[in-house]
């Protein structure tokens, strides 16, 4: 930096707020953001607020009022005693120039109100000094009324209470200003209170200070300890003043509902005498801002509804108890038919402010509310949701944009609108769907809007509905439940009988409420021995499969419902069923049904199909067209290879979305014949997908996804394509590091290591696979950052930890099992969580069951830690990895590992011998460690790890962790003396 950086810091300003371009604006903001985190930008702030010569606009003057704000606040508490006495001075000395009023611009509200925040910094870490100045203001605005003053009090008691919030303040002095200002706030808010009571006919400079006075007293609030009841009883007219703001729409109605807010907020112990009064004054109060609303809405103010809507709604919400005990009947009938109004509003974010209301007046016993919440309110809130949830008139395509967000946003639940509802079913059960009959059974004669709608809120409480429909037994039968279940019908008969002429946005809702229904509709359909309802559904959903907007509600329902009626469709035919394969194509109308809807079809079908005596048909269909795109993708020339790889991906999972719900199907279905036969079929089409897309990622990711399927659902059938796959594994990993054939390895010895670890064919075909796999990824590592790949790591590991425990011969006897400890034992120390698990539960289960489920392996295992070089290797990564390298979220696995080790080879003398060296070495991370330390961590570990429990163990852990701690200066060495050593 220059030795004055002045002149180029006002050069900068001046590109910074000028016309130069915004190139140099964007040179002059990173100069001046470097400029403001160095020391020099303290001499210079104050020289640039300072100098009157320097003749700066108002920007200037306020960029600089704000870079040193900045400062201040992260920095002030790092000055030594003399960087903050002159710079106090220079603060004074600007306050003074401040409440002088004499330098043009100075008084402008942005720039005096961030020069008092520095000002308040500096205060505050002189806790006397600033109760002192605060005192004699307040006792001075008090006596004289002066505006200027009163003004320059507002502003700095402000920024006090601000400061103590968001500045860094030692702890000694924040805590003695915390004290002054409770002593302060009483006075203060007084002060405050006079001002705002203070009408323009008294005194019109002083009333023009009212917006200041009400951003004062709104961070003085939890200072003075106020709530609605204190505040009434201490100032009533304040509280009336405030209200009287929100009634007629004062300029500060914002301010005024933000402080009444935090008012109700407040809850005061013991209750108030004056509680009873003060909530009927406020409720008076609250009820007369109806013209206010009225005309906010008429207005669209949206600031002004939303302000008021939340005071309402929290006064509401948090004196609930008061409203429904009904010992002012007449404004708690009234407060709720406000919040059905506000809950009307268009804007439904702000509607939604009232929903919560609702939910409490509903957890409270109906027999013990006023008599308007036990029933009619939650009528009229039933019709009220239904408006807000309904579409417009007119075309939907024709929809503001901002309208239709509004709406999903307002209808997905989130801001309560599911709630309610349940809310209301829980109230009027039968009633909920009596309300809604007429509108469902009359769909010719009423608006597409008002159907769609009533379906919406049948959707939202199917769960419950469900609840009360009749059971089997018949004690469980009541009349309402009898009459439930008849409308329900009815609703289901008037749903599907409405096909020609539905809105599109009616079928898209109504095929949500089929699907749900369909354990139901099984049962029903079971019971009576007739299917024909199910089939109507079935038609309509494959209908609805042919939609755009319904697509993806209907995809959904048609899994549920061949899900749940599984058994009823096994005695249907199936073309029922593989209609719905002939909307997967794209139409001159729509595009192809997105891949996410057609795999929810496809599951449907194949779980119908697996206890189907129509299986094959089923899948001959479903198989037939998903094998015709695959090849015409596939035999295509010229076409894109990303596009070639997106759709050849679709139906890889498709692929395996068949064989995956095949992996036990009933006999009547053909048993594990027709899963072998689906696989033969898929079989000779993936040769070519592999050898032109093999680069891509997520082919890859979903034909082993299928392979391992396929493993799944046959297990022991396809040993004779466990080579190949396994081939294939081995050539993909190395040529292109993916996490997929790793992840497919790890399903193929679940498969094959739980029942073949005696097979020495098997054994010796997965010894080549992790021997070929544990080369090739220390190979990639070597040449790669061990945290480059985090996943490949994780994924490899993984797969490591499931040879030892289905196949331990193919890891343990490999010729490369040397370097999977080397890979393993230089992963320890890495920073990422997951993959770093994933190596130490490795060693540590390599360890742990080395004389016990690996006993036959023991030598191997002990040779592995114990020979020439590899003790040291042990030693020399856990221990820098606790004391230098691991995240603290890893010090309990570290410490595991550790424990298994030494507990593995207790008074083994070359392993106490190498510990003792690996804790000499500085360079480790132990330097903060002094030789008696140090001593004293040897000992422990070893002592605890001689007589190894899960008492032993746990204090192992500690001390590991406390270890790691004091490397890291994060602790002091006295706590691993305090450790107590076994006897």
């Amino acid at each position: 930096m220059a030795e004055n950086p002045l002149p180029m810091v006002l050069n900068a300003v001046q590109a910074l707020y000028g016309m130069e371009g915004a190139e140099r604006q964007r040179e002059a903001n990173e100069f001046l953001n470097a400029f403001a985190a160095s020391e020099a930008a303290w001499a210079v702030a104050l020289q640039l607020l300072q100098d009157e010569t320097l003749n700066l606009p108002p920007e200037a003057l306020f960029f600089a009022a704000n870079m040193l704000h900045t400062k201040v606040r992260k920095e002030w508490v790092r000055l030594s005693t003399d960087q903050k006495t002159a710079m106090t001075a220079s603060l004074q000395t600007l306050m003074d120039t401040l409440r002088a009023g004499n330098r043009p611009g100075f008084h402008q509200g942005p720039l005096a109100s961030k020069l008092c925040a520095i000002y308040a910094v500096a205060l505050i870490s002189s806790p006397d000094d600033c109760r002192a100045l605060l005192s004699q203001l307040v006792a001075t605005c008090s006596a004289t009324g002066n505006p200027g003053e009163i003004a320059f009090l507002l502003a700095l008691s402000r920024c006090v209470c601000e400061e103590m919030e968001d500045a860094e303040i030692a702890f000694a002095a924040k805590d003695a200003m915390e004290m002054n200002l409770s002593v302060l706030s009483g006075d203060v808010v007084t002060l405050i209170g006079k001002i705002i009571l203070t009408r323009e006919d008294q005194d019109s400079r002083v009333a023009a200070l009212h917006g200041e006075a009400l951003a004062c007293l709104n961070v003085w609030i939890r200072r003075a300890g106020l709530s609605l009841a204190s505040l009434f009883s201490k100032d009533e007219a304040v509280l009336l003043a405030l209200l009287e703001a929100l009634q007629s729409k004062s300029p500060h109605l914002v301010a005024c509902a933000e402080i009444l807010n935090k008012l109700i907020s407040v809850a005061a112990y013991p209750t108030p005498a004056e509680l009873e009064r003060t909530l009927l004054v406020v409720a008076q109060g609250l009820l007369k801002t109806r013209a206010a609303c009225e005309s906010a809405l008429v207005d669209e103010e949206d600031e002004v509804s939303h302000a008021l809507t939340d005071v309402i709604s929290t006064f509401c919400e948090t004196y609930v108890d008061w409203i429904l005990e009904g010992e002012q009947p007449q404004e708690a009938a009234a407060l709720g038919e406000m919040m059905l109004f506000l809950g009307s509003h268009p804007r439904r974010q702000i509607a939604s402010l009232t929903l919560e209301f609702w939910q409490l007046v509903q957890e409270e016993p109906v027999a013990s509310r006023l008599t308007y919440y036990q029933h009619d309110a939650f009528l009229q809130l039933f019709d009220v949701l239904l408006k807000q949830c309904a579409y417009p008139a007119g075309d939907a395509d024709d929809i503001d944009e901002l309208e239709h967000d509004d709406l999903v946003a307002f209808r997905s639940g989130f801001q309560g609108v599911t709630d309610a509802f349940l809310a209301i079913f829980a109230l009027l059960k039968e009633q909920f769907l009596g309300h809604l009959l007429p509108i469902l059974t009359a769909t010719a004669a009423c608006k597409w809007q008002s159907v769609e709608v009533a379906l919406f809120a049948v959707s939202t409480v199917t769960d419950d509905i469900k609840k009360r429909l009749p059971k089997a037994a018949p004690e469980n039968t009541t009349a309402q439940r009898v009459e439930l279940e008849i409308m329900v019908s009815q609703i289901f008969q008037a749903v599907l009988e409405s096909t020609a002429n539905a809105h599109p946005l009616v079928i898209t809702t109504a095929s949500r409420v089929l699907g749900q229904f369909g354990t139901w509709i099984n049962d029903k359909a079971l019971a009576a021995g007739a299917f024909d309802t199910i089939g109507a559904i079935l038609h309509y959903l494959t209908g609805a499969l042919g939609l755009a907007p319904s697509r993806a509600n209907a995809a959904k329902s048609f899994m549920q419902i061949a899900t749940n009626c599984k058994g009823c469709l096994a005695k249907m035919q199936p073309s029922l069923l593989v209609a719905s394969v002939q909307t997967f194509s794209a139409t001159a109308e729509q595009e192809a049904m997105p891949i996410e809807n057609r795999l929810l079809v496809v599951e449907g079908l194949v779980r119908a199909a697996a206890v189907s005596p129509h299986c094959s048909v089923i899948l001959q269909t479903v198989l037939n067209d998903s094998l015709t795109r695959l090849d015409q993708v596939l035999a295509a020339t010229g076409s894109d290879d990303t596009v070639v790889a997106a759709l050849v991906c679709s139906e890889l999972q498709v692929l395996g979305k068949v064989v995956r719900f095949l992996d036990v199907p009933a006999d009547e279905a053909g048993g594990k014949a027709i899963t072998a036969w689906a696989v033969q079929l898929i079989w000779p089409h993936l040769n070519v997908l592999v050898l032109r897309l093999e680069a891509d990622e997520a082919v890859m990711a979903a034909l082993f996804q299928l392979y391992g399927w396929c493993l799944q659902s046959l297990q022991q059938e396809m040993a004779p394509q466990l080579g190949g796959i396994a081939t294939l594994i081995v050539k993909v990993f190395e040529e292109r590091r993916f996490v997929a054939p790793l992840e497919c390895a790890a399903v193929a010895v679940d498969v094959f290591g739980k029942g073949g670890s005696a097979d020495p064919q098997i054994v010796d075909s997965f010894r080549g696979l992790m021997g070929a796999l544990s080369q090739s990824a220390f190979q990639f590592f070597t040449t790669h950052s061990l945290a480059e790949a985090p996943e490949v790591l994780r994924s490899f590991f993984e797969l490591a930890y499931r040879f030892l425990l289905f196949c331990p011969a193919a890891v343990l006897t490999a010729a490369e099992f040397p370097v999977l400890i080397e890979l393993s034992l230089a992963c320890v120390g890495n920073q990422d969580r997951t993959s770093t698990n994933a190596v130490l539960m490795f060693l540590t289960f390599l360890l742990n069951e080395s004389t016990i489920k690996l006993a036959a392996f023991t030598p191997i295992i002990n040779a592995s830690v114990l020979d020439a070089g590899q003790t040291e290797k042990w030693f020399e990564n856990l221990v820098s990895a606790l004391a230098l390298k691991s995240p603290s979220v890893l010090y309990d696995a570290i410490a595991k590992l550790l424990f298994a080790l030494l507990s593995s080879f207790p008074d083994h003398e070359r392993v106490r011998t190498v510990l003792m060296q690996v804790l000499a070495r500085d360079a480790l991370g132990v330097a903060e460690l002094t030789p008696e330390d140090r001593q004293q961590v040897l000992h422990l570990w070893l002592s605890l790890a001689a007589v190894p429990s899960r008492f032993s163990e746990r204090r192992f852990r500690g001390v590991c962790s406390d270890f790691a701690k004091v490397c890291r200066k994060e602790m002091t060495a006295d706590s691993l003396h305090s450790f107590e050593a076994p006897s």
